[in-house]
């Protein structure tokens, strides 16, 4: 996992670890560790903090496909569209004053393309 390094670690360990605001297991598949630790959805996942599996065996595919879930989390793959994480007060604090910053050009630009 990307907290764990080179060593193997349980789901048990994982829930462990997990953020209080964190309601899943977040994994990722791939042929080999070095394509899984490069990629891009891995990486905005760890500037949260957020610790993502490495499933790089060809079993851990179907494993996850049939478990679905572990101590009432949900596993969810990174990859798949639509991955809605975690917000921590800081973070809706932040998105609320930028939405604000930026909202008198957004309604000049809806102005300009409403007269198209």
């Amino acid at each position: 996992s990307t907290q764990s390094g080179d060593e193997q670690t349980s789901l048990k360990d994982y829930v462990s670890r997990m953020k209080e605001n964190q309601n899943d297991i977040y994994y990722i598949t791939g042929e080999n560790k070095d394509a899984v630790v490069h990629s891009a959805f891995v990486e905005r996942l760890k500037k949260r903090g957020l610790e993502v599996l490495y499933m790089v065996d060809p079993i851990d595919e179907y494993a996850v496909q049939q478990l679905k879930e572990y101590e009432g989390k949900k596993l969810v793959c990174i990859t798949k569209e639509g991955l809605e994480l975690p917000e921590d007060e800081d973070e809706k604090k932040r998105f609320e004053e930028q939405k604000a910053a930026f909202e008198p050009v957004c309604k000049v630009m809806k102005d300009i393309l409403d007269k198209r």
